[in-house]
């Protein structure tokens, strides 16, 4: 049995009967029940049939779909970017009584082959057999918590003109240098992006085409960003992006696609192969 690897939120929409399209940056031709399995988490939390991959999609016809793929027309740019136009067409899904634990292989992979245990256990509905794996998780997929996020909201009295490299324990650092900028952030775990207090972002970008200006003057008139020199702002809190190139496009002044140019701190590698070799 075959595990299909999905990130969050489109996990938890699928399974909650809201999202039918998983769309990708290929086709495939793999058919038949498969295992969804939530990115980053180690487990099985339902299953699916996967019957058909269809036609990429265009810009054009992108959003008449989205009772189907549930992406919101905010990240159009974004998915047609990155090449998320590939529908890969799910029925028959099902949310496990209990999330079933599963050994990851190392290296990127778009689908996983399962152990015939856990295959067992995925399609029973039940624990892996002879499994020391602590069980301590909730019933479905809908009903986990997310982890907040606290937001700064007091600048500081005398801010630095370039951010520290901050790590912590709630997630890998990214790091995105357009020009004299120099921002750092993180996603979160349900699909958005947290750029951190005292990242910076230029003030005036090269790109004519920029579709984030409302934003960003939004960003400027409530004190997000605040002038750090005569070619710089200054993020005087943490602030939750709705998605990493909307991040990048703030900071960058100008049209940007995060998932390939915000950089692992120490490994450099995008956010797009990190994300992929979870």
């Amino acid at each position: 049995m075959r595990g299909l690897i999905i990130r969050q939120p489109w996990i938890d929409l699928i399974l909650a009967g809201k999202k039918t399209w998983e769309m990708r940056s290929k086709a495939t031709n793999v058919r038949g029940e498969i295992a969804l399995i939530r990115a980053k988490s180690g487990l099985v939390f339902g299953t699916a049939r996967l019957v058909e991959s269809r036609a990429p999609l265009g810009r054009l016809n992108y959003m008449s779909h989205r009772d189907k793929h549930a992406i919101p027309e905010a990240m159009l740019e974004e998915v047609i970017e990155n090449g998320w136009v590939h529908p890969w067409v799910l029925d028959q899904i099902r949310v496990l009584p209990r999330p079933v634990h599963y050994k990851h292989p190392s290296g990127a992979v778009t689908f996983v082959n399962l152990d015939p245990s856990v295959a067992a256990a995925v399609k029973s509905g039940g624990p892996v057999a002879n499994s020391s794996a602590p069980t301590d998780h909730p019933a479905s997929a809908t009903s986990y918590s997310r982890p907040s996020e606290k937001i700064d909201v007091e600048a500081t009295a005398t801010p630095p003109s370039t951010p520290e490299i901050r790590t912590d324990n709630n997630g890998p650092t990214f790091v995105f240098r357009p020009e004299a900028a120099q921002a750092f952030g993180r996603p979160l775990p349900d699909g958005r992006f947290l750029v951190l207090k005292d990242s910076t972002a230029m003030r005036s970008g090269s790109p004519n085409v920029k579709r984030d200006a409302q934003d960003r003057d939004r960003l400027v008139r409530e004190g997000v960003l605040v002038p750090d020199g005569d070619k710089r702002y200054r993020f005087a809190r943490d602030h939750a992006f709705s998605s990493s190139s909307k991040a990048a496009g703030i900071i960058k002044d100008g049209n940007a696609s995060g998932p390939s140019l915000w950089k692992h701190v120490k490994s450099g590698r995008s956010l797009k192969d990190s994300e992929a070799l979870c």
